[in-house]
């Protein structure tokens, strides 16, 4: 393939990238995609590089894609935290991420906290998807709180008459708790990665661990480097619209620039051809 043709393809990966970002500015845990720019066309220098910074495992396997993507994949930089008046949305100050069920059953990670209970009283995000582990809140619960180490309280109400057997439910709860009336419904682990830029994106502000990623590190809120969690709180997407959108212009001029070279040299080169005939 020509080398400017790989590189239109590049210009082009960067502003889907800079688009979704800019449609992602008010979606709540969302990180921005990254894309770095190498000069360099050495197929080992880029081998090198991609597996430093994740993306591929740390083998001496070739460069899956011939273009220019190398780099940090994703900037984890965290967003603006903003109190919702929503007892059960969570954000997280610090590192970490929530571990949900997809739909297909793998385990997904996400830093978008907009949670939610369904019929059956289970903690689901915004798109159904179960926390993992599964917390179960009971219909007749009041007052329900997160605590920063990830522990949700609250209390019961009791009635005779709403048909519904509570004794179903368990919950646990220490003395400090039965002397206050608080019920603890469960606890909320985070979970961390050494290589974040080695997760895959899955959609939906979702990511997968790969190999490049290792597996997910569970923690207690608060303790050991994990981030506090903030009770009816989200995080803000961390996209900069000034910046992402002052590089979205760049690289559309860039690309029409490129465009113009190309067609240039097709017009020299059919000249050519011309004069020798």
């Amino acid at each position: 393939m020509h080398l400017s043709s790989i590189y239109l393809q590049t210009i082009q990966t960067k502003m889907d990238k800079l688009a979704n970002n800019l449609a992602n500015s008010v979606t709540p845990g969302f990180k921005q995609q990254l894309l770095s720019l190498e000069e360099s066309y050495d197929a080992q220098d880029r081998a090198n590089s991609v597996a430093q910074y994740g993306g591929l495992p740390l083998t001496n396997n070739p460069v899956l894609q011939d273009n220019l993507h190398v780099g940090r994949r994703f900037d984890f930089s965290p967003g603006t935290l903003t109190g919702t008046g929503n007892s059960l949305d969570m954000a997280i100050a610090g590192e970490g991420f929530f571990q949900v069920r997809t739909e297909n059953g793998e385990l997904g990670y996400t830093r978008a906290g907009v949670f939610s209970v369904d019929s059956a009283g289970n903690l689901v995000n915004n798109l159904g998807m179960l926390l993992e582990p599964p917390v179960t809140i009971p219909a007749n619960a009041t007052n329900v709180h997160v605590e920063e180490n990830g522990t949700i309280r609250g209390f019961l109400k009791t009635s005779e008459d709403d048909g519904v057997d509570y004794a179903d439910y368990y919950y646990y709860a220490d003395d400090e708790d039965l002397a206050d009336g608080l019920i603890t419904f469960g606890r909320i682990p985070l979970y961390r990665f050494a290589n974040p830029d080695g997760l895959a994106l899955a959609g939906n502000n979702i990511f997968l661990p790969t190999e490049a990623s290792g597996q997910a590190i569970e923690g207690t809120a608060g303790e050991n480097g994990y981030g506090l969690i903030k009770g009816s709180t989200l995080e803000r997407s961390n996209t900069d619209l000034v910046t992402t959108m002052t590089a979205l212009i760049q690289m559309q001029r860039a690309y029409q620039f490129n465009l113009k070279i190309i067609r240039s040299e097709d017009e020299m080169s059919n000249i050519a051809i011309g004069m020798r005939g």
